[in-house]
């Protein structure tokens, strides 16, 4: 392995939805007021009021996520109810014009929604344009439907009217509606369909002072993020259950995965832990086999992160991320699931998905540029993060730090 080299420059404009931190709020209003000038083509603008501060948003009761490095867009979720009954409100999602058009608003929207839903909430409301296509109609094709403020009773979100009142009244008091007809909507939440568990294996090497990692090109008919660069992996298949109870491992690494893997998805108790390990691992040497053709000793593979697709997908998967470092090994091209494979450096990685040339999805991003950070393969096995179920695509800048070790096993 060689030694570390200085911690490049270019990385990715978008990872993953983070938190927004206070680096992020000053752009907010540069953001929602580019934003806004959109509805020129459908009004006349004077008069429009001036978008809020970055600072006075995050000082309101609620969420506030953003996306983008430096910041393209943002969410804001504002609390109604009081904590032991929360009525969650989407008050405003704003992308930059110069990035619309690349899936960042559905990002963000799903973020939006998938906190909610950790939160214990069934429902979340909006307000919004009828008619402008991406206000109304763009929220109903994510599964908005219209909710009479003016309604009681039961249903989603009841006992709304109450709660948007004060709200619809500064709308009102703003001039909103001199612009367009402003309807209420309402989202209910549901944790479904219920993630599938897979695994992806990361193989890295360095070369030339550069860290590579193999990948592959997914085949643009397949039914989950085609067209898509990726790591090799798959499901995990009720066979793995039975090869991972019978893999010979040496007697600390069991424990070990066990321990890495403990927040997230799985059992609680030691042995259905162990037992997830091994099963785990034996998915991950299976897959790796089947589509890069090349077979690797189990206690190679160092786990390293797990993600689990946002609701609003139909498909959705529970995934587990390892790292394989690579010496020898000759991985080749052997999956009808992909187009092609290939050893790339991160630095060029980033380029092209930066120019388009590419495409990644979250997760993946996240991780090439958490790599891209780490800079060399002594780094990347040097870090023993603290892994945790990423659920809705939702994760703080990385790298992450390290966290101690179990047992003297790292």
């Amino acid at each position: 392995m060689s030694a570390a080299r200085p911690v490049p420059t270019n990385r990715l404009t978008v990872t993953s939805v983070r938190p927004a931190g206070p680096e992020d709020l000053p752009a907010l209003q540069e953001i929602e007021t580019a934003a806004d000038l959109r509805f020129e083509a459908f009004f006349d603008l004077v008069g429009w009021p001036s978008a809020p501060t970055g600072q006075q948003r995050a000082a309101e009761r609620g969420s506030l996520l953003v996306v983008g490095q430096p910041v393209l867009g943002f969410v804001q979720v504002l609390q109604l109810g009081p904590d032991e009954r929360p009525h969650l409100h989407l008050e405003q999602l704003s992308v930059h014009p110069d990035a619309a058009g690349h899936g960042l608003g559905t990002m963000l929207l799903l973020g939006a929604l998938g906190r909610a839903l950790d939160r214990g909430v069934d429902a979340v409301t909006l307000m919004t344009f009828a008619d402008v296509p991406w206000n109304g109609p763009w929220y109903a094709r994510h599964g908005f439907t219209r909710l009479d403020p003016e309604a009681s009773g039961g249903g989603p979100a009841p006992g709304s009217a109450a709660l948007l009142a004060p709200l619809r009244e500064t709308e009102r008091r703003l001039g909103l509606d001199r612009w367009g007809q402003r309807v209420a909507m309402v989202r209910t939440l549901a944790d479904e369909p219920t993630p599938i568990p897979a695994v992806s294996v990361i193989p890295l090497r360095d070369r030339a002072g550069a860290m590579e990692v193999f990948i592959q090109h997914r085949a643009a008919t397949m039914d989950f993020v085609p067209g898509a660069v990726v790591f090799p992996g798959g499901r995990v298949d009720p066979h793995d259950l039975a090869t991972g109870a019978g893999l010979v491992l040496p007697s600390d690494v069991v424990e070990t995965h066990a321990w890495r893997w403990r927040h997230t998805s799985g059992p609680d108790d030691a042995g259905g832990r162990r037992e997830r390990a091994r099963t785990l691992l034996a998915t991950a040497v299976r897959e790796l086999a089947e589509e890069t053709g090349t077979v690797v000793a189990p206690d190679r593979l160092v786990p390293w992160d797990n993600w689990v697709t946002p609701m609003g997908y139909p498909k959705r998967f529970d995934v587990s991320f390892y790292v394989l470092p690579v010496e020898q090994d000759a991985l080749s091209h052997t999956t009808t699931e992909a187009t092609g494979s290939e050893w790339v450096s991160l630095d060029d990685l980033v380029q092209r998905t930066e120019a388009g040339q590419l495409a990644m999805v979250a997760p993946t991003r996240t991780i090439v540029d958490e790599l891209q950070r780490l800079g060399s393969l002594d780094a990347v096995l040097g870090l023993r993060p603290a892994i945790t179920a990423v659920r809705h695509d939702v994760t703080p800048l990385r790298p992450r730090a390290s966290e101690g070790t179990v047992g003297g096993r790292g």
